[in-house]
């Protein structure tokens, strides 16, 4: 029998509902069969408990009813859950109450009455009503059914219209909207429309509430989404059931292309759309419309809808309605996309108003949870936003001036040129006049017009960099080689000079003790001049020349590392990094990166306290990737060492980043992506902020705070006009992480990491903390690295050892990672691509369907591949000087699936292959000087089909192989060498077994482990299920088996140490679990 105790202690997978509880101050969400609470109320959203409702269903969807209930339903389950406040409540004498029965078909929507606390009604996938009485906490009663006829429906939603009526929209395969009225207590229908337009199926659609017009009207609109792309709206307000006697059974044209006008019965009076838009990439989920705030009405206020799509991303959008007593017509305009995701499709949405704010929760395939706050209202005087753009041209500034001095005027109007933050709410500018102006932000935007000489404006004119160097102060040089300081207090004066045309300004450390170091860049050179200034009186306490560096070398970044290493970045890729003596400064390394753009920023990584920490420093670049370099000082050289270079995700050309003051650091970068600018928090993989700015090529700065990283300022210059973006707080905040958002195909676990790889054809690397080792929220998988080198979906990742992670992929891909822990406060992992396999076939367009790799005695790794035209490859890698052929093969024409070491040692190594003809096959070779063949030992079947899975266990007289295959079989095989062979090279089967139906369905991963001295075997496959089987020679027993939550499970590997008593493992596929034994 069965045992019990295979427990799972972690879920990530795709989140299927949504609702917004207790005045949106909680949200409930329908993780897999658990339905989980979150506090809204705390700065941070707080996971507060979760209940298990289906044993083996995902809820799809939660409806509120009175008194704390909720309704929950998924497929043909419905479940009734009381006492929600109890997990509120965190007390252990209040228990959750689950309720469940079964309807009589698949459930698109439910809608409980808002005039009867024991009715609701839910509608079905065959355009049926069904009605449903609740009594109290009793199991709900499902009663009678209602349709007027029985189409196939793919979206379907329930309105409420009084205490009997029923309003239905079921959105057809076919592409049609049916509209019909429900009489609940006589269990009659009322059929009302057909609409009909979009070119695809229907995915979602929305009933609006009554809307009040100024006319004194009501509006019942219907909204509806498609796989055509399309969002289009529908008035069917004052529609009296004329078509009610119509047979809508009878033979009619339905669908995609059908021709208008054809005299077959509700089409001839069909209803055209108010409004019809194109968006989204691809398939949209779902819609939904925002109801308008106390007090507006249509048209003068316009209509918000949010849609939801495959794409990842919500978009809100305006509808504009003109409203005659003739028609009512309108026009749909996009307002703004939200890109929280990643991967592919928004399974859930929750939208509602709350007080001036709307607020759209979204879960996704990803099993990310995102909250996303919008101003309710579309007008522009009403809303209270997260953020705030002004666009300010000089002649609106200069007439609120109160007396604009009258300056000398140059070539062309009068427009900003050079400006900066100098404070949270002051902004230093100057223009091409030579004018200096200061604004104030807070509590509403004011300027002021900085007095100066009559030479100073002269001056000015050719400022080039503006550059704050502390709180209320900042460094102006101009293109005459001049350098200012300003402060509110002391005014403009004059720093000293330097012998060209200053084109850059470098801050190298923070205003720490009142001291701020810079370089300021000069033109045409590669010298550059040093400054030391108290920031707060403008004294001048050193000054150095930088000399001796190549004179190709074009500077536009620099830091400091320590209190005697300098590096300046340059524009064509390169590093110069110098040591300071006293006042002098001293070229000791030129470094080439692996770039050719500018390296745009230069940043110490937040260090230890130790005294023999590393000392690390991160790079920025203009090709959209940033890198970690250690620095090895030896005293009387210098050496760099890459630790981490890897494309940031949101794919925008890197301008600069910073590091957060936290307990634990966490990188910020930003940088220009098409036409927005992007900041981007790359440990957590989240968009902070984006700004249509017009892309780069443009004056721009930027402020942050330095505590809260969501609160940015960015200033930029577009068609001559000066433009601000504050913003507050983040449009959308995380609630729960996701993962890849694509299915993961391989897993491999070294320690306390993860590594994953899916079809986003990305790597990354987890963390994974118990529950029991943290905070209460602080469980679960933490990514501390995410790579994305690969052009096509992962196949398999392997870790060799701590420092070595192998990955496959299709167009014959294999990379050699690099992975190192960087001994920093920063907590992210160093990764690196070390070497890329170049031995392709000429077509370059097969599989590498799966690797065995281990190192060897001088340090090399041999490495086994199949690959998807059966052949059989082994290579030898040493760091340092690439890869190696040693030996290759062909099997038959069925494709090699797995392969497996049996035993390597420099001379030579023998292996397991498994394949689609369902056989297991050894081999053996022998390195020599010149390309070897494998030379093939055994063939044995297994299975009857494909083999999936394979592991295997050293035993005293060879090895036990476990397989899973595509017939649903669990194949127990054991191998041995021949009797003949003292190398122990070659093997054979001496038993084999199969159990017949282990699984409903193919056994895609598994894993050998031993508890208690015995072994065991763990399996997965696409009937969702997990089992535990007692594996010996002539006996395979099942021990364990429970449901799964992860579909189209890859992979499964054994993670953290076993004690002989408890295994713990982790399955990926379309998310991913924990599960221990």
């Amino acid at each position: 029998m069965a045992d019990s105790s295979l427990t799972r202690e972690f879920f990530q997978g795709p989140i299927t509902s949504l609702v917004f509880f207790h005045d949106a101050e909680y949200l409930l969400a329908g993780e897999d069969t658990h339905l989980t609470l979150y506090d809204l109320q705390s700065g941070h959203a707080l996971r507060v408990g979760s209940v298990r409702v289906f044993s083996a269903q995902p809820i799809h969807g939660i409806r509120l009813l009175g008194n704390g209930r909720v309704l929950a339903w998924g497929a043909a389950q419905i479940a009734v859950v009381s006492n929600i406040e109890g997990l509120i409540a965190n007390t252990t004498d209040t228990q959750v109450i689950v309720k469940k029965t079964a309807a009589p078909d698949w459930i698109y929507d439910i809608a409980p009455s808002p005039y009867d606390d024991s009715s609701a009604v839910l509608a079905t996938a065959h355009n049926e009503v069904v009605h449903l009485r609740l009594n109290g906490d009793d199991t709900p009663v499902v009663g009678s059914i209602v349709s007027p006829s029985r189409p196939i429906l793919y979206a379907a939603r329930l309105k409420w219209l009084d205490q009997d009526a029923v309003l239905m929209a079921g959105g057809t395969i076919f592409g049609e909207i049916l509209v019909w009225r429900c009489y609940v207590s006589e269990s009659r229908s009322e059929f009302l429309a057909i609409l009909n337009g979009h070119e695809g199926s229907i995915f979602g659609v929305d009933i609006s509430e009554e809307l009040p017009c100024q006319n004194g009207t009501k509006l019942r609109l219907i909204a509806s989404c498609s796989d055509d792309r399309t969002v289009r709206i529908w008035n069917i307000t004052g529609r009296d059931g004329s078509h009610q006697k119509h047979d809508f059974a009878a033979p009619r044209e339905t669908g995609f292309g059908s021709k208008a006008g054809l005299d077959d019965g509700p089409r001839a009076e069909e209803l055209r759309p108010v409004a019809t838009i194109m968006g989204h990439l691809s398939r949209i989920w779902g819609i939904k419309f925002v109801q308008l705030t106390e007090g507006e009405m249509l048209p003068e206020s316009p209509l918000s809808l949010y849609s939801f799509g495959e794409d990842s991303t919500s978009q809100r959008w305006q509808l504009n309605l003109d409203v005659s007593p003739e028609k009512v017509s309108g026009s749909l305009k996009h307002i703004e996309t939200y890109s929280v995701h990643d991967g592919k499709h928004l399974w859930a949405h929750a939208v509602v108003n709350k007080g001036d704010q709307t607020l759209i929760a979204t879960g996704g395939a990803d099993s990310k949870i995102s909250l996303i706050t919008q101003p309710a209202s579309l007008t522009p005087a009403a809303s209270v936003s997260t953020h705030e753009l002004l666009g300010l041209g000089f002649d609106e500034i200069a007439d609120t001036l109160p007396n604009p001095r009258t300056l000398k005027s140059v070539r062309g109007k009068e427009i900003f040129s050079r400006y900066d933050f100098i404070s949270d709410d002051r902004m230093l500018v100057t223009t091409n006049w030579g004018r200096l102006l200061l604004g104030t932000f807070r509590p509403t935007l004011e300027w002021r017009e900085i007095e100066l000489e009559d030479e100073l404006n002269v001056e000015f004119q050719t400022c080039y960099t503006l550059q704050t160097i502390g709180d209320g102060a900042a460094i102006l040089g101009t293109t005459s080689g001049n350098l200012y300081y300003f402060s509110e207090s002391q005014g403009v004066k004059v720093l000293g000079s330097v012998p060209g045309k200053i084109f850059n300004i470098s801050i190298l450390s923070s205003s720490v003790g009142g001291l701020t170091e810079l370089i300021v860049h000069i033109h045409g050179t590669s010298d550059s001049q040093y400054f030391s200034i108290d920031w707060c009186t403008g004294a001048v306490v050193a000054t150095a020349d930088i000399r001796g560096i190549d004179k190709r070398f074009v500077a536009i970044s620099a830091a400091r590392f320590r209190n005697d290493l300098i590096a300046i970045g340059s524009r064509h890729g390169f590093l110069a990094l110098l040591r300071q003596t006293g006042n002098e400064f001293r070229p000791i390394l030129d470094f080439r990166f692996n770039t050719r753009d500018a390296i745009t920023g230069l940043v110490p990584l937040p260090t230890t306290d130790g005294q023999e920490a590393p000392l690390y420093f991160l790079a920025t670049s203009r090709d959209t990737k940033y890198r970690i370099y250690e620095i090895e000082d030896l005293g009387d050289e210098v050496r760099l060492h890459l630790q981490h270079e890897v494309a940031a995700p949101s794919g925008a050309d890197i301008e600069g980043g910073w590091f957060t003051q936290d307990e634990s650091p966490e990188l910020v970068l930003y940088g220009f992506k098409s036409k927005n600018f992007i900041v981007w928090n790359e440990t957590r993989r989240e968009e902070i902020a984006s700004v249509d700015c017009g892309g780069a090529h443009r004056t721009f700065t930027i402020a942050h705070d330095s505590i809260n990283h969501n609160r940015v300022r960015f200033g930029y210059t577009r068609a001559t006009k000066l433009y601000i973006f504050s913003q507050h707080s983040p449009i959308h905040r995380p609630l729960r992480y996701g993962t890849h958002g694509r299915e993961i195909r391989g897993l491999s676990a070294s320690g306390r990491y993860i590594a994953t790889g899916a079809e986003d054809t990305t790597v990354r690397i987890w963390e994974y903390e118990d529950e029991q080792c943290g905070t209460k929220n602080s469980g679960g998988l933490r990514c501390v690295a995410s790579t994305k080198l690969h052009i096509s979906g992962l196949q398999k990742v392997y870790w060799v050892g701590d420092d070595y992670l192998l990955s496959s992929a299709g167009f014959e891909e294999f990379f050699v990672w690099s992975v190192r822990r960087l001994d920093s406060q920063y907590k992210g992992l160093g990764i690196l691509c070390e070497a890329v396999l170049e031995d392709k076939s000429p077509a370059a367009d097969l599989r590498i369907m799966d690797f065995d790799a281990c190192k060897v005695g001088n340090g090399s790794i041999i490495i086994t591949m199949v690959l998807s035209n059966s052949t059989l490859k082994t290579y030898r890698y040493t760091p340092g000087e690439d890869f190696h052929l040693l030996a290759r093969m062909s099997y038959t024409g069925a494709c090699l699936t797995q392969v497996r070491h049996l035993g390597v040692d420099e001379n030579g190594l023998s292996a397991l292959t498994a394949s689609t003809d369902g056989h297991l096959i050894t081999w053996e070779v022998s390195f020599g000087g010149e390309l070897a063949s494998h030379a093939l030992v055994q063939v044995a079947p297994v299975h009857q089909s494909s083999i999936k899975c394979l592991d295997l266990q050293p035993t005293p007289e060879g090895f036990l192989v476990l397989t899973g295959g595509d017939d649903n079989g669990l194949g127990v095989t054991t191998l041995v060498p021949m009797s003949d062979q003292s190398d122990k090279r070659r093997y054979t089967t001496s038993s084999r077994g199969i159990v017949r139906k282990a699984h409903a369905a193919a056994i895609n991963g598994l894993v050998l482990v031993q508890r208690g001295g015995k072994t065991f075997g763990i399996t997965v496959s696409n009937d969702q299920r997990v089992k535990v089987w007692r594996v010996q020679v002539n006996n395979v027993k099942l021990v364990a088996d429970s449901y799964s939550g992860v579909a189209d499970p890859g992979d499964i590997a054994v993670i953290g140490e076993s004690d002989g008593e408890k295994v713990n493992v982790v399955l990926g596929g379309v998310g991913a679990e924990v599960w221990s034994w």
